[in-house]
């Protein structure tokens, strides 16, 4: 953390170094997806932390915090010179399928006793 408080890419989850990329996917309930790099996604953490509820501006678009369904990494992986190969990646997230969601919340429903 920096004196004034802010975390900085270094500080946010703990990574000593900037020897990692990361890629995050943010899923709207509007249905729109995007993409964002590590300092991008560290933006948008912030402004989640912090409690603010509107617009997040980038260069090229920008982000309603107030209808962001799913945000996640999509994977991390060392940058050029540290690349090892590639079994050394963290494995993509694949989401379930909607079949399996309704199938899981139909047995949590029940457990609990809605229908």
């Amino acid at each position: 953390m920096t004196p004034n408080g802010v975390l900085t890419s270094a500080t946010w989850d703990n990574p000593d170094d900037d020897r990692y990329e990361e890629e995050w996917a943010v899923v709207m309930s509007t249905k729109g997806q995007y993409s964002l790099n590590k300092l991008q996604a560290l933006g948008l953490k912030q402004e989640i932390a912090n409690g603010n509820r509107g617009i997040i501006l980038f260069q090229t678009f920008s982000i309603s915090i107030p209808f962001i369904a799913e945000f996640y990494r999509v994977r991390r992986f060392l940058k050029g010179t540290y690349q090892l190969p590639a079994t050394a990646s963290e494995k993509s997230y694949e989401p379930i399928s909607k079949e399996k969601w309704e199938e899981f919340k139909k047995k949590a429903y029940q457990s609990i006793g809605k229908s």
